[in-house]
């Protein structure tokens, strides 16, 4: 793919890509992986999969690095896996959605262990109405800078992750009820950082996944949202409302506020169209309203005042805040300080300076004369944060048009070109087009 852009590259052209876009404007880029993927048809007990992708980009400056590395294995339905490999946690609609709260598929994956169940597994003696589905991981990303401790520096700092979802209704049924909730919490050099309570690894990563108390505060940042969704399949269409709700550090376990959070609405084709059609028709549409601009614990742990105020993506110990390799782990939403426009105010302590907004969110895919069309357009009004409050809302508009048309050469293949634009006040004005080809298959 080549893209170049009049000053950096826009928002929907390099947010929710797991870390592979430039943000410099003008680059080129080579994205290239294999893949062993389990096959659905074999009813095999024991089954293996892995997989590699490395990227490239030459533009400003160079750049390469292994996107996915992993091998994973299935006993029956449950995956052990190691290594890093492209993930999200929460009820969205991953494929048009402006990002799951919690973890969206912004930043590069970050080697892990993981085991799960990753597909939703009926409870036979609920005749199969019941269903479930669980993912439990520990990873690593690296060092960080800290922000309140005895130590400037800590050279190592964990990511442990936790979801389970639950399923009302089975594959009979046209209704489906889905509900569950993710924790996510980053730790590490608490033996640095409050050397007074003397804790050693193992204790601070027991603390860390049950949410225990540590004379009043949590050891570790946590982040991660209780979920709600309904779904309806008809003859022609198919309807997804969902809901994510916040809780942070500091009310973990406790609702922090029902404002906060992310609801969306997905509607989906289910009847495709006649074979060799080239009319015009939509194939999916989506609605989403974000909202991080409370931020109140209403109801805190303690009487400390660390509770009770949020500070979204951001840790009051860790400078890295919820980010890895310098792109946020959650929504894009809340962008690395850096990535906003210089002339608004930013505190060295936090990664974001911007996680308090309301945003309102669309996309839509169609086809037409054999070209598949996707639109992604959001519009959000952002204050800042509770450290960088920017002196009035900022408003900001960001788009992208893309086509994609496939192609009867190199045994199956397709085109594709992307406008995409940033108008307002939160970033840079910016105009810019991508191009590439794009290869997907099974060898032989």
């Amino acid at each position: 793919m080549a893209a170049g852009a009049t000053a950096q590259t826009p928002f929907w052209q390099y947010a929710n890509q797991h870390g592979s876009i430039p943000l410099n404007g003008n680059f080129g880029i080579a994205d290239a992986g294999i893949y062993k993927v389990y096959n659905p048809h074999n009813p095999r007990f024991f089954q293996w999969s892995a997989g590699i992708q490395g990227i490239a980009s030459y533009g400003k400056s160079e750049n390469v690095f292994l996107s996915d590395l992993y091998a994973a294995v299935k006993i029956g339905k449950v995956e052990i896996l190691a290594g890093q490999k492209r993930m999200t946690a929460g009820l969205v609609d991953t494929t048009l959605s402006s990002g799951s709260l919690a973890m969206a598929g912004n930043a590069r994956p970050y080697p892990k262990v993981q085991i799960s169940m990753p597909d939703y597994f009926p409870l036979y003696f609920t005749n199969n109405f019941v269903s479930l589905k669980f993912t439990y991981s520990d990873g690593y990303l690296g060092g960080s800078g800290v922000n309140y401790g005895s130590a400037p520096y800590v050279p190592e700092t964990y990511l442990h992750q936790k979801q389970l979802y639950l399923r009302l209704g089975n594959n009979s049924h046209r209704y489906r009820i889905y509900l569950g909730g993710n924790h996510q919490a980053i730790w590490g050099g608490e033996d640095k950082t409050i050397p007074l309570y003397q804790l050693s690894m193992l204790k601070a990563y027991w603390y860390t996944i049950s949410g225990k108390t540590l004379d009043y505060r949590k050891v570790g940042n946590h982040f991660g949202t209780f979920d709600l969704g309904g779904e309806w399949y008809g003859k022609d269409w198919n309807f997804f409302l969902y809901r994510q709700n916040i809780y942070e550090t500091g009310s973990l376990f406790r609702t922090t506020n029902f404002e906060d959070g992310l609801t969306g609405l997905s509607v989906k084709r289910t009847r495709p169209l006649p074979k060799g059609s080239s009319y015009f028709a939509f194939h999916s549409f989506l609605l989403e309203v974000i909202g991080t601009h409370n931020q109140t614990n209403r109801y805190p742990i303690s009487e400390l005042a660390l509770f009770e105020k949020g500070n979204y993506f951001n840790s009051y110990v860790y400078q890295r805040g919820w980010s890895y390799y310098g792109s946020g782990i959650g929504t894009p939403l809340a962008p690395p300080a850096g990535n906003t426009d210089t002339s608004l105010p930013r505190n060295k302590s936090e990664f974001t300076n911007n996680n308090r907004f309301w945003a309102f969110h669309t996309g839509v895919t169609a086809t037409w004369l054999h070209l598949k069309l996707a639109f992604k357009g959001t519009y959000s009004r952002n204050s800042g944060s509770f450290l960088s409050p920017f002196d009035s809302v900022k408003q900001q508009v960001s788009l992208l048009l893309s086509a994609e048309k496939n192609l009867n050469i190199l045994n199956g293949c397709s085109v594709y070109s992307a406008l995409s634009s940033d108008i307002g006040e939160l970033y840079p004005n910016t105009y810019g087009l991508s191009i590439g080809l794009r290869k997907s298959g099974f060898l032989d």
